[in-house]
């Protein structure tokens, strides 16, 4: 399984998780400015010292709020759009903060000090900590320098309300991001999980096929190939008689294509066909091979039932032979010539159970294999038949 071919089932999580969460953000940051803050801002507009100083903030974090969102959704705020932008709503947040009358720093007309700590939740989120961090300190600073200005830092009452105001505002905020960052964190714990789980199940499915695949070629080494090394042993056959070198040629034709089933390659039917081909052209057997068409996607038992006919027709050739592998719209057929003796012919048909055609004049060997391609939305079964 290639790993490096993408991003991660946790990264992916990740950015879908991210997206969410900005979305989220931006829909906070407008309704908490655009809402809360000109609500505020047009109740006490008499009251502000001087109103056009408050009215110019509000329009400046404006600005802010529409670039940030954009650059946010986007995903080009992890550069020095960031931070510039910041710095833009935290100075305006000192003249909104300047312009609030005496006793308006913790009041119904104060509103700067806690939306700068939102644009901090929507321009630094997916930056590191600190800077939020220390934005949220300037926040509750500048209410600090705001009250002792006016002189109400003098009582344990003004205290008490400024870390309360410090813990609605900037806590909550604070805790806003750390609680996204551990459930994005947890989202793509539980993706990277999910995805090792399946590795694992997908790695355990194919030793099981792998130890299926073993399995058969032994009992197919058993069955086919071990009787026959039997009687070679106990001397019932004789490895100078023509129908058992044949008998040896087929087996051992059968058993590469049995291996070449199992290689990766572009043309699996052809791959099995010259694995078969192999073992005749050790024995200076001279094999072509021609193909006319594009082989589609075949299963494996088809195309057994296509090259068990070549190979018994490879395994009687002498000198030449000759495979065609051509696919019509209809049907793939894989056929062979091969020049072969006469007594070759009834030991082919009782070990393939099919006819050929023998033409004794020329001594050649003809067979053709067809299988007929399935006829699309159709429920009628496709079928393998061999003609001669």
């Amino acid at each position: 399984m290639n790993r490096g071919a993408g991003p991660s089932a946790g990264e992916s999580v990740a950015v879908r998780y991210t997206r969410v969460i900005s979305v989220v953000v931006v829909l906070i940051v407008a309704v908490w400015h655009f809402g809360y803050d000109s609500l505020i801002l047009v109740r006490g507009w008499s009251r502000y010292e001087p109103a056009w100083a408050a009215l110019a903030s509000w329009l400046v974090l404006s600005a802010v709020q529409l670039v940030g969102s954009v650059l946010l959704l986007r995903g080009a705020l992890r550069g020095p759009p960031a931070p510039l932008l910041t710095c833009v709503a935290l100075l305006a947040g000192v003249v909104a903060v300047a312009a609030y009358p005496r006793g308006g720093a913790i009041s119904d007309l104060s509103w700067a000090a806690n939306t700068v700590g939102w644009f901090g939740v929507l321009l630094l989120a997916q930056r590191p900590m600190r800077e939020l961090v220390a934005l949220l300190a300037c926040t509750v600073a500048l209410t600090t320098v705001a009250l002792g200005a006016h002189g109400e830092l003098g009582t344990g009452e003004a205290w008490a309300r400024l870390i309360a105001q410090s813990y609605t505002t900037a806590g909550i905020q604070l805790a806003f991001v750390l609680l996204s960052r551990e459930l994005h964190h947890a989202a793509r714990l539980t993706a990277d999980a999910a995805r090792a789980q399946a590795d694992r199940m997908a790695r355990r499915a194919a030793g099981e096929a792998l130890h299926a695949e073993r399995r058969r070629r032994y009992r197919y080494l058993r069955d086919r190939i071990a009787p026959l090394l039997h009687e070679l042993a106990e001397g019932r056959a004789h490895p100078g008689d023509e129908g058992v070198r044949r008998a040896s040629a087929i087996e051992a034709a059968r058993l590469r294509r049995l291996f070449a089933e199992t290689e990766d390659a572009d043309h699996p039917l052809l791959h099995e066909l010259r694995a078969c081909a192999d073992v005749a052209e050790r024995r200076d057997v001279d094999v072509t091979f021609v193909c006319y068409g594009e082989l589609p996607d075949l299963p494996v038992a088809v195309r057994r039932r296509l090259t068990d006919g070549p190979i018994l027709a490879l395994a009687s050739a002498r000198n030449t032979a000759r495979v065609t592998v051509v696919v019509t719209a209809g049907e793939v057929t894989v056929g062979v010539v091969a020049d072969a003796s006469a007594g070759a012919v009834p030991r082919a048909v009782r070990s393939a159970g099919t006819s050929v055609l023998f033409d004794e004049k020329e001594n050649l060997l003809w067979l053709e294999s067809r299988w007929r391609l399935p006829v699309p939305r159709s429920t009628s079964a496709s079928s393998t038949t061999t003609r001669w």
